[in-house]
């Protein structure tokens, strides 16, 4: 009976073990969503040309979220537009954007990715380490249990867009 409980026992360890992983994760990710779609407030893109063409949230790589983009911004709208998810693998699947997350899996291919986006009007986000200091205009930074911003506003000026005084002070400001 022993050597049937030890199998089970540790599949049901490794299954715990990744549900932990998954539930200790997922709170940062929602909150994650939540500030991107708050961030989207603070931001004025320059005119668009169809008003009617929905708001494109992009994710670039191996997405951290899981499920949360698409349950959250289900059924709404973001500068008054419906919004659009995409999923990419390649920056050649990008078309029109409006705010594109880079997924930490790109940070080999990040130069590159930042010189395609240069002087267009897309919003760059990433939760990954030094990805603001190296050109994303904003990183979501944990400390400690918060999530703050961190604001490189080159690159955000270089494409036209525009962001609130009052959001920049709640930021941090890299070069």
């Amino acid at each position: 009976m022993a050597i049937l409980r030890r199998p089970w026992t540790l599949a049901g360890a490794l299954l715990l073990g990744a549900v932990c992983a998954v539930a200790q994760s997922t709170p940062e990710y929602q909150a994650k969503v939540v500030l991107m779609d708050k961030l989207t407030r603070f931001v004025d893109w320059p005119a668009a040309g169809d008003p009617q063409r929905a708001f494109v949230l992009a994710v670039l790589g191996r997405t951290p979220f899981g499920d949360e983009l698409d349950s959250y911004f289900a059924g709404r709208q973001l500068k008054n537009r419906p919004v659009t998810l995409r999923y990419l693998h390649q920056l050649s699947e990008l078309g029109e954007c409006d705010l594109l997350f880079i997924c930490a899996s790109e940070k080999p291919r990040l130069p590159a990715i930042l010189e395609h986006l240069k002087g267009r009007p897309v919003l760059t986000v990433a939760d990954t380490e030094g990805f603001a200091r190296a050109g994303v205009m904003v990183g979501l930074v944990r400390t400690g249990a918060r999530i703050g911003f961190e604001v490189n506003l080159a690159p955000t000026r270089e494409a036209g867009l525009r962001m609130a005084p009052g959001f920049l002070q709640l930021a941090t400001l890299v070069p």
